[in-house]
């Protein structure tokens, strides 16, 4: 479930394209006829809120420009240059070309593409809510990728079948109950000592979303999708809830993520060295423990069931 509009470039570097996705819209340059405005009741009276909103965003892109224009526009642009970094950023946290990924949120294959080349037995297990979105992705992919049109909060593989997890620009826009949601299914289908990678919003680092976000509902205009920002007293919960441990977090301002070459952005500008993910960033070590003190674990979790069980 990829965020639309997700990260654009400015001078300074590439930001998060939430706030410029929330001032087009605002301006009219982005139709929302397709978009229905959020409200909870909305959200808890049909399927999951966030599939008809990007399925229909997404389509309405594909009427309005080239395929891969769309692709490209649907996730905020510079499909390249940003599925770079968030390559580089996984590397970083010890994923090796071996190694098993699950992408969930997977859009039109940004990371998944820039793993091909790096990947050497490794495999990528995808996601998301969009069809077009997972049809695009799967395109010049390995045969044994995996690549599954979900509608919930489900990651529709084996049990400890992968090694990482990623969730960029996931949690940004679900209810607390669904990140959690998505965080069991992760616990389930990463190995145990394998890392689970998610991206989310802060406050204090992207206080332009949130303001943005209010002066549409002041004005009485569409909001296009949820923005959700989680504090980390809320990610110290669901760690010691589900066992896991909080190896790291980041800023969204921290220049943390190392580039080995420069990365050339569509409008020609570029990034070196180091830099931000302009999203916070945590990750979690899925140590699936059960029985420490440490840890309120609850059997329900395991009670509820996952379409892959019979696996």
């Amino acid at each position: 479930m990829t965020m639309s509009f997700r990260e654009v470039v400015h001078p300074a570097g590439w930001q998060s394209g939430h706030a410029a996705a929330c001032k087009a819209v605002y301006a009219g340059s982005i139709p929302t006829s397709a978009s229905k405005p959020w409200s909870p009741i909305h959200m808890a009276t049909k399927s999951f809120h966030f599939v008809d909103d990007y399925r229909e965003l997404v389509r309405d892109m594909i009427a309005r420009y080239p395929l891969a224009e769309a692709m490209s526009r649907a996730v905020g642009g510079h499909l390249t240059a940003v599925g770079q970094i968030e390559k580089r950023l996984l590397i970083g946290y010890g994923l090796k070309p071996e190694h098993t990924l699950v992408d969930v949120g997977c859009g039109p294959g940004r990371l998944a593409k820039q793993l091909i080349g790096y990947f050497t037995s490794g495999r990528v297990l995808a996601t998301d809510v969009v069809p077009e979105f997972v049809d695009y992705a799967r395109i010049g992919c390995p045969a044994n990728w995996q690549f599954a049109v979900v509608e919930d909060t489900r990651i529709p593989f084996a049990k400890d079948e992968a090694d990482f997890a990623s969730f960029f620009s996931v949690f940004t826009h679900l209810l607390y109950e669904e990140s959690f949601s998505y965080l069991i299914e992760a616990r389930r289908v990463v190995k145990p000592g394998g890392f689970i990678v998610f991206s989310f919003l802060e406050f204090e680092h992207n206080w332009q979303i949130f303001k943005d976000t209010v002066k549409a509902v002041r004005q009485r205009r569409p909001i296009v999708h949820l923005n959700m920002f989680i504090g980390r007293d809320a990610i110290e919960q669901w760690a010691r809830r589900l066992g896991m441990s909080i190896i790291d977090i980041r800023t969204a301002s921290d220049p943390f993520v190392e580039l080995v070459e420069p990365v050339i952005y569509d409008d020609g500008k570029r990034s070196e060295d180091k830099v931000a993910f302009e999203q916070s960033v945590c990750v979690l070590r899925n140590d699936k423990v059960q029985h420490e003190r440490r840890v309120l674990w609850d059997s329900f979790w395991e009670s509820s069931p996952s379409p892959t069980d019979s696996q």
